[in-house]
This record gives structure tokens, C-alpha cells and sequence, in this order.
């Protein structure tokens, strides 16, 4: 089976406008979020899914720069962003993450993929589980429900959140969380990008570790947000938004 990451990501964010192409070391955060992708041993390819507003032409031509297949549709209608990419890859399992997630991790990637695989379901995520940092976040979708997603999903909400059909409907979808790891849990920490305090954490944690795209496992970040709790708690006011 072959796999593709399909990474949603815009400029236009209410919160951290431009965070996408905020610079983290030597480095973009989507840069960051295309390269850890990549890590993953089941990993095929990278697709990014931005908008086809004006202000996301940066976001398309740094995926030229980086030689990374991207599609663009409606801003609002993220589950459509997704139906266009699956036009450019046939692979049989499909990847989603938000490119807000600069340290994600390759070996939460594989562990999701595996789990799906194991015992052949639908959907698989991290979220199910509600033990992880938000920053791990991964789902893992097999195609053809994705594809049936794009076609039938009405509600806004599911267009916008993309598998939000899909976790609805447990009795028509065999779905399942992705076992948190021991090392990962922590849904105390956040290690995601929503907003300026958390783009401060995830600085720190590259400048004082000096650790570039490919150069560390998520467990050392996690070790080291627990030695230095004043960092953790750069961002620990920050309030993510649930869906449901």
C-alpha cells in the first residue's frame, strides 16, 4: 500500500497570521512540517493543500522551491482541498495533517499508519486517544472513505474539518485511536503553532537544542519541555479549539 501526506496549510490564519512561513531556525515552519513528514519510514510522498486566495501564492511557491506537489481550492472548504490532491496521487492510505505542527513526529506517523493497518479500519487518530501533546496530531484515513467524505459531507463543519464525517459515524466507519505511547503522554504540552506564544515555544525548543528538520525524535522535545517547565509554560494559556 502507499501512502501520502496531505498537509493543509494557509497564510490567512485569524491567530498567527502568516504562520506557515514563519521562520523556525534556518528554516520555515512549513518547511519543518514537509521534512518530518518525510521521516516516516511508510511515507511516500507529501502533498500540501493551501487556498487559492492571493494571499496563499507564497505558500505555492514555496512548495515549488522545495519540489513539493501543491493543489489549491476553496479557503473554506478544506475537504475539497483534500478531494483535488487525491487527483494527484493514487496512494491508498492518505496522511492528514495541519501544517501548524512543525514537530511532528515521524515515529507517531508510522504508528498511526500501522495501527490502521493492523486491523484494517477506516480511520485512525491521535485525538481518539486524548493522551498527546497537541503538536503529535495524525490521522489516518483509507482512500476510498475519504473519497466517499468528499462526495457526501454537507454540514460546514465537515467540510471544513475534513474527517469530522467520518468519527460522526462510528456504526458505518470502523474508526480507532492511535495508542499514546508512554513517552508521549502529555496533553499538557502543546507543541503546535496557533499563536504567537506557542511560535515562541517552538523556537526556543529548536534554538537551545539546536536541532534542525531531521535531526531529533519528539521524545527528546517532550524531555525537554518537562526539565524546563518555564518554557513549557510559554504557551500554557493558549485554549485550542475542540470540534465535535
Amino acid at each position: 500500500m502507499t501512502v501520502a501526506v496531505i498537509a493543509q496549510a494557509r497564510m490567512g490564519s485569524s491567530r498567527l497570521p502568516g504562520k506557515t512561513l514563519k521562520s523556525l531556525g534556518s528554516k520555515t515552519v512549513l518547511d519543518w512540517v514537509i521534512a518530518r513528514s518525510q521521516l516516516a519510514d511508510h511515507v511516500d510522498e507529501v502533498i500540501v493543500a493551501t487556498s487559492d486566495e492571493a494571499i496563499d501564492d507564497p505558500i505555492e511557491q514555496r512548495c515549488r522551491d522545495l519540489d513539493i506537489t501543491c493543489v489549491r481550492g476553496d479557503p473554506l472548504d478544506v475537504l475539497d482541498r483534500y478531494r483535488v490532491a487525491l487527483t494527484r496521487t493514487e496512494a491508498d492510505e492518505i496522511v492528514r495533517i495541519t501544517a501548524d505542527c512543525p514537530l511532528l513526529d515521524p515515529d507517531i506517523v508510522d504508528l498511526a499508519i500501522e495501527t490502521r493497518r493492523k486491523c484494517d479500519f477506516d480511520y485512525v487518530s491521535t485525538s481518539l486517544d486524548g493522551r498527546y501533546p497537541r503538536g503529535l496530531d495524525v490521522e489516518v484515513v483509507r482512500r476510498s472513505v475519504l473519497e466517499t467524505t468528499a462526495t457526501e459531507a454537507s454540514d460546514p463543519d465537515e467540510r471544513e474539518h475534513v474527517t469530522l464525517f467520518v468519527y460522526r459515524q462510528p456504526a458505518r466507519f470502523a474508526c480507532a485511536p492511535v495508542v499514546c505511547p508512554s513517552w508521549a503522554r502529555h496533553p499538557e504540552l502543546r507543541i503546535t503553532v496557533d499563536e504567537g506564544p506557542d511560535l515562541e515555544v517552538v523556537r526556543r525548543i529548536v534554538d537551545e537544542l539546536g536541532f534542525d528538520a531531521t535531526s531529533f525524535r519528539g521524545e527528546e522535545v517532550l524531555s525537554f519541555l518537562i526539565e524546563h517547565p518555564e518554557i513549557a509554560a510559554i504557551n500554557r494559556g493558549v485554549a485550542h479549539r475542540h470540534v465535535s
